[in-house]
């Protein structure tokens, strides 16, 4: 049977594939927009270039567009891969460039020589991070567990506090949303994409015992060890935090009275 502490590692786990399936996803943008942008280059070229060139942007035009679109609807950690061997074969097609320049009897330029070794090492570093990824993610989240996951993130947005007695409203810098669902506590921002997983030994609220006037009281929110700038809680969440950490006390060396 899996315990608290292992369950939560599997979601930090999910949480972090999500939001690497989320950069993959942003950076297919670039790919499709370098591939217009190289096949207006490959226009312009195309009246005077040698048929091989021609055959060589092609290649490269339709390589970037693939990646592009395959990152944008199939995002995974195989889109550093793919990324990788585009630069391979943009480095390939540079230095058979060259082979024609030099065949021609232009020899060889070192500007181009060194930009496409530059290029090289970039496809290099893309395989070896590739290879960091596979170790990283050796057991993956399914698709059905990052649709879950995204399900939360979409209810945890939308949750009211004073309706919902599993929410809380945290307007630090950033705006956190949480939903606190068992042990487990999930953190979102109210704008972006940025979640957190913790635990009951993860994060604290503390809060004046006092109203100044204001009808919230200022508080204080520990996550992760790091303090947030004081802010004003609403009673609703407070409440529920409160329920939440009778049920799921802090360890007595570190718990701190609140109001």
């Amino acid at each position: 049977m899996i315990d608290d502490t292992e369950m939560r590692m599997r979601l930090i786990g999910v949480a972090a594939y999500r939001e690497l399936c989320r950069g993959v996803r942003r950076s297919g943008r670039d790919n499709i927009a370098f591939a217009a942008l190289m096949s207006f280059l490959a226009y312009l070229v195309s009246k005077n270039a040698p048929n091989a060139i021609v055959v060589v942007y092609c290649i490269l035009i339709g390589s970037e567009l693939a990646v592009g679109l395959f990152k944008w609807f199939f995002p995974s950690a195989e889109g550093h891969l793919f990324d990788g061997v585009v630069l391979l074969l943009f480095a390939i097609g540079n230095l058979g460039f060259q082979i024609l320049d030099f065949q021609a009897g232009r020899g060889f330029s070192p500007v181009v020589i060194l930009f496409g070794l530059l290029i090289l090492s970039q496809a290099i570093s893309r395989f070896k991070f590739y290879g960091q990824l596979r170790r990283m993610f050796a057991d993956r989240p399914s698709a059905e567990q990052l649709a879950w996951f995204d399900d939360l993130v979409r209810e945890i947005k939308a949750a009211d506090p004073q309706t919902d007695d599993l929410a809380l409203d945290l307007p630090t810098q950033p705006h956190w949303k949480a939903k606190l669902l068992g042990t487990t506590a999930f953190f979102v921002t109210a704008k972006g994409s940025m979640v957190l997983v913790a635990g009951p030994e993860d994060f604290e609220l503390l809060r004046d015992r006092a109203d100044h006037g204001t009808g919230r009281r200022r508080a204080l929110l520990r996550l992760h060890q790091v303090p947030s700038p004081e802010f004003e809680i609403s009673d609703a969440s407070w409440a529920n935090y409160q329920k939440w950490r009778a049920a799921n006390p802090l360890p007595e060396d570190s718990a701190t009275a609140g109001a």
